[in-house]
């Protein structure tokens, strides 16, 4: 099964959202939540990509 383009932007955005946050000063429950939505996104990456690429996904899906 192959990762497909949209969620990985989708971790992506998620991140970058995180990263912001914590820049303007959010308050931590929204913090904390974008982190764990990145969490949850990423291991759904890895269950869906069981041939060996899940690694590169998951790298892609952390880079800015």
């Amino acid at each position: 099964m192959t990762i497909k383009s949209d969620v990985v932007a989708l971790a992506r955005l998620i991140r970058y959202s995180e990263e912001e946050a914590v820049r303007l000063g959010v308050p931590g429950v929204v913090v904390e939540c974008l982190r764990m939505a990145g969490i949850e996104l990423i291991t759904a990456i890895d269950k869906d990509n069981p041939l060996g690429n899940a690694q590169a996904a998951t790298e892609a899906a952390r880079v800015n």
